[in-house]
């Protein structure tokens, strides 16, 4: 049976959040920062927000973790080195220095970011700030071995998400946000936490064989790419550009991603106006063809919806055991 839920104001949510992790060992700043962009996903439904928090250990400082610094600075690129800051940090540094780039004349920034040690949330977070400045945004992102490239093989990928933000002259930018796997490390937390049974095929136990249980998947089971060969390819193009490309742990060439403890993120912006005239005017004029050919959805219409529903009503729906851990991290730290 699922597991109840509470109904916390959305302010009351992001100091929770923020406290428990100065608990656990991040400054303000940083602690801030996190709980920002998590309470951002929680908000539009997003599952890379506060079920973050069910496993606090997973969000903990590494070992002589510090503050993030920029390397290898050209006029166009750029690197960040996390020094085991929180993912979330460093991609939104590695953001906000890729749009310097593009608004100081360059018309293609390449930022990445590497020797991260925590989740970098929700992509769209970023891509969606980016597009709001004009922007076109694209990021990419690996993680630890989660995701398995076929059924009965070992994990290898993370759920290796990818985002896309473009501007628009119409309203606010399209945001595409999408994990590479058949569903995020964090939505198998997510239905652990609620006691709710995983969807068929997107996942297997520890012999390989599909199963619905999430703590099966989480004791030694994979992820499954989605869309079978295609879902394997793309995660693999991630795994290259937001890998290898970064700086982040590599494949083969440590014994895991997961002991390496260096997420890799690489963020692409690109300035329209260089490429042609009008592109806001144009993506409008696409987006809303695309809506008007039939019953169509676009891309984070679903979220936007979600969005302006909780924020309306000033609060979220909260699986109780996250909000329980949250509050008692906060009281408590790590035990």
């Amino acid at each position: 049976m699922a597991d109840e839920t509470v109904e916390v104001s959305i302010a009351e949510a992001k100091a929770a959040t923020a406290k428990a992790l100065m608990k656990i060992g991040w400054d303000e700043a940083d602690a801030e920062l996190q709980a920002g962009i998590m309470t951002a996903a929680e908000v539009c439904g997003n599952n890379q927000g506060l079920v973050k928090m069910y496993n606090p250990v997973l969000m903990k400082p590494a070992e002589g973790a510090s503050k993030p610094v920029v390397e290898r600075d050209t006029g166009s690129s750029a690197v960040v080195n996390g020094n085991q800051s929180p993912g979330m940090v460093a991609a939104s540094m590695a953001a906000d220095l890729a749009v310097e780039k593009v608004k100081a004349g360059v018309t293609i920034a390449i930022v990445s970011a590497y020797n991260t040690c925590t989740s970098s949330g929700q992509l769209g977070y970023y891509v969606g700030k980016m597009a709001e400045k004009g922007v076109v945004g694209i990021a990419l992102a690996n993680s630890p071995e989660f995701v398995a490239a076929s059924k009965g093989a070992k994990p290898v990928f993370g759920t290796n998400p990818m985002a896309f933000g473009i501007p628009k002259s119409d309203g606010p930018p399209v945001i595409f946000d999408m994990s590479t796997s058949s569903i995020a490390l964090f939505g198998v937390l997510t239905a652990k936490a609620k006691g709710e049974a995983l969807p068929d095929g997107v996942a297997t136990d520890s012999t390989g064989e599909y199963t619905t249980d999430a703590a099966k998947v989480l004791e030694g089971g994979a992820i499954q790419t989605f869309g079978g060969h295609k879902g394997a390819g793309l995660s693999l193009m991630v795994e290259l550009l937001a890998g290898a490309l970064s700086g982040g742990a590599v494949l083969g060439q440590v014994d895991s991603k997961k002991s390496a403890k260096s997420w890799g993120h690489t963020i692409i912006a690109i300035a329209p106006g260089p490429l042609t005239d009008g592109f806001e005017e144009k993506a409008a004029s696409i987006c809303s063809t695309v809506k008007s050919s039939g019953d169509v959805r676009l891309p984070g219409e679903g979220s936007s919806s979600i969005a302006a529903e909780r924020t309306a009503a000033g609060k979220l729906p909260i699986p109780k055991k996250i909000w329980d851990m949250i509050q008692k991290t906060g009281e408590e730290g790590l035990q």
